[in-house]
């Protein structure tokens, strides 16, 4: 009996691990908590730097970036957060929003430049609250676009769009509100922001903002909306066999 409890705790144990309690997420490529700097939580090294004018805010998760008309965070293409990431392969973007409105009708929560090659972004329309995601495919083109209503002012909203290599998909607090067939872009991406960029710009709050090389299923749709960090490690790596050698040390009956 002692031998079969001690199997059942290894085996939970191990389980645990496997679901990423005590490992990363590999295809998180970029995470940003906003939690009083616009680092890379991820691990990747993919930090922000703020351009124009912002104040921090309580936030959906801890903290979270206000942004002026105008302002934003802007990211370097690298090796893991790279210039096709949207191109041909699965994808994920998370982002709560809290927008004021008071940026210009077509509102970037995500914008890929330069503009002539990948130009992948993912707008609020301030005027009907819908979400669009658009690209280069021939020429400027609407991949994936829902109907009005789905964003209001002054509301955090969680937004997610999404690219499974089949078809893309919006969602809004948990729900899908879009979906439409997939289309390769063009990539060859150099530089992300996250707000407003040559004259579309974004004013209000964002928080908790992921980016993952695979498109995220429903369940995992809605894990998130408790937090990027139900995707992260809750115990380090070496936390098991700390734990197994509590457990020998014990008696179990």
């Amino acid at each position: 009996m002692k031998v079969f409890m001690l199997v059942l705790v290894v085996t939970f144990l191990l389980m645990n691990t496997t679901l990423g309690i005590a490992g990363e997420d590999p295809d998180l490529v970029a995470y940003y908590p906003f939690d009083g700097n616009a680092e890379d939580a991820s691990g990747n090294g993919n930090d922000g730097e703020i351009e124009g004018g912002s104040k921090w805010i309580k936030g959906k998760f801890g903290d979270a970036i206000e942004l002026d008309p105008a302002a934003y965070v802007e990211l370097l293409a690298s090796d893991s957060l790279h210039g096709d990431i949207f191109k041909a392969d699965p994808f994920t973007i998370s982002v709560w929003i809290n927008p004021n409105f008071e940026g210009s009708t077509w509102e970037h929560i995500w914008r890929s430049l330069p503009t002539a090659s990948g130009h992948n972004t993912f707008f609020v329309n301030k005027d009907q609250g819908l979400l669009s995601w658009r690209g280069q495919v021939a020429g400027w083109t609407v991949l994936c676009q829902t109907d009005p209503g789905v964003v209001e002012e002054d509301q955090w909203t969680h937004v997610l769009v999404l690219g499974d290599g089949e078809k893309f998909r919006i969602y809004a607090n948990g729900e899908k509100v879009a979906e439409t067939d997939f289309q390769e872009t063009r990539g060859n991406n150099v530089t992300y922001r996250l707000g407003g960029s040559g004259g579309e710009t974004f004013a209000g709050a964002m928080d908790d903002v992921a980016v993952f090389t695979r498109a995220l299923d429903e369940d995992e749709i809605d894990l998130i909306l408790d937090g990027v960090e139900t995707f992260l490690p809750v115990e380090p790596q070496g936390k098991l066999a700390t734990r197994w050698g509590d457990l020998k040390g014990s008696e179990v009956k």
